[in-house]
């Protein structure tokens, strides 16, 4: 008997974007302090993204992948889940106070996603007489109900004073962890297609260890410290982001590929992230 539908999954999700993220926005937004820290922070998925692009194209001309493949691979490597598992976590392991840094990441990860991303899956396209269209990436950043939240958090807090609503919206933000959580047990996929098993674990690797490492050695190198950094590193971190499977699906990129790299991050990214964040607690803080 199946106790939730097989789409159940997008009642959650909806409820998270519309509903749950907004309110972090409007609850934490307002007590965060500009750090110049926060730099670091924007700049970390911008990090990961390119080192993903160059990666995978330099991977995908000694391998001989097709750009249908080593884009697809830039796309669920570069770019992390910093909301639908990175809130969570975050909150286990550094508590929810520290939610407004992941926020400033989720934001330009989200960003990323909405226009570069397009245009790595409009250079992988198998159509590729497709021509970008700047119209339909401004529409995808400026319609996202989160950043629509975020900005409208920043711009009315400055005129009007919403602290009154403050216990409304950590209510509402409180459900974010846990609804999350079960929309991504739900779309949980661990089918896997045997020729594609390389290029999961180069995903993988990519993904859960390359790129947070050098983000951690940058910030390491140069003397970073303190919580934004830890954060802004932690979010680095994450597995595959599941958004992007709309986008590969979209523009008919490796689908089976793609999927299975997220599907299988997400557990996997739960053990890496234990590691990272004692890592973090040893050389960061």
């Amino acid at each position: 008997m199946n106790w939730v539908a097989k789409d159940g999954f997008r009642a959650l999700n909806a409820w998270v974007l519309y509903f749950g993220l907004p309110a972090i926005s409007f609850y934490y937004l307002p007590k965060l302090t500009w750090d110049n820290s926060l730099i670091f922070t924007l700049a970390g998925p911008i990090l990961v993204l390119i080192g993903s692009v160059l990666f995978f194209y330099v991977l995908g001309k000694i391998l001989a992948l097709s750009k249908r493949t080593s884009h697809t691979l830039m796309l669920v490597a570069g770019l992390s889940n910093t909301s639908f598992v990175g809130f969570p976590l975050i909150t286990a392991y550094f508590g929810a106070e520290r939610l407004p840094i992941g926020i400033v990441a989720d934001q330009m990860t989200f960003f990323l996603l909405s226009s570069v991303g397009v245009l790595i899956a409009t250079k992988g396209s198998l159509n590729t007489n497709k021509k970008i269209n700047l119209a339909f990436i401004a529409k995808r950043v400026f319609t996202f109900p989160p950043l629509i939240g975020c900005l409208l958090a920043l711009i009315t807090t400055q005129f009007i004073d919403l602290t009154s609503l403050d216990e409304f919206f950590h209510m509402i933000a409180g459900t974010v962890s846990p609804i999350a959580l079960f929309s991504i047990g739900l779309q949980l996929n661990f089918t896997i297609v045997k020729s594609e098993v390389p290029n999961i674990i180069y995903a993988m690797l990519y993904k859960l260890i390359l790129a947070p490492l050098a983000v951690f050695l940058i910030a390491y190198y140069f003397g970073f410290r303190g919580p934004i950094v830890e954060i802004s590193i932690f979010e680095m971190a994450m597995p595959s982001l599941v958004a992007t499977s709309i986008v590969i699906s979209q523009f008919k990129l490796n689908s089976k590929l793609g999927n299975s790299v997220i599907g299988l991050s997400i557990p996997l990214g739960l053990l890496t992230t234990y590691l990272w964040y004692q890592i973090l607690n040893i050389f960061i803080m």
